[in-house]
């Protein structure tokens, strides 16, 4: 879970207290986080779903603590991929969107999973909905994330 602490010290040391009891068995690290990964990089387009936090260095702060090598996307297109390996193989383009928290998603096009040069393909929870709806966390009006994300509902 994201800890509820706005700072970058507070997540390290979450990250720290998961990875540590699995570090001796590990080869690498792989997560999948909520948030825009870029180069290894996690970006809140909504910071009030991480916490507060607007930036993190995701990738290079695990490789300090474990010291193994480590991979970093974003979970709705990790669980795109996942979901796309389970498919017919006949099936080479699918779209995945998941609403929870957010609202987000994954697309594979040609059996390849699109992360995007910004890391954003896919990720729907900012497209424009209504121009009158709700204020988005995000600080644009009317998201589908502030209409149809679990806070939106809620």
């Amino acid at each position: 879970p994201t800890p509820a602490s706005q700072t970058p010290e507070a997540l390290r040391d979450a990250l720290s207290a998961l990875v540590s009891p699995l570090q001796a068995h590990a080869q690498r690290v792989a997560i999948a986080s909520t948030g825009i990964i870029r180069d290894g990089s996690l970006l809140a387009l909504n910071p009030h779903n991480l916490g507060g936090l607007l930036h993190f260095p995701l990738v290079k702060t695990l490789e300090q603590l474990t010291n193994l090598p480590t991979i970093a996307i974003n979970d709705a297109q990790a669980a795109a991929w996942a979901e796309f390996q389970a498919l017919d193989g006949d099936i080479t383009d699918m779209v995945f969107i998941t609403v929870s928290t957010g609202v987000g998603g994954g697309v594979v096009s040609g059996c390849k999973l699109l992360t995007g040069p910004g890391g954003l393909a896919g990720h729907i929870g900012h497209t424009l909905a209504d121009p009158h709806g709700p204020v988005c966390g995000c600080g644009r009006t009317g998201c589908v994330e502030a209409i149809a994300s679990g806070r939106g509902i809620a």
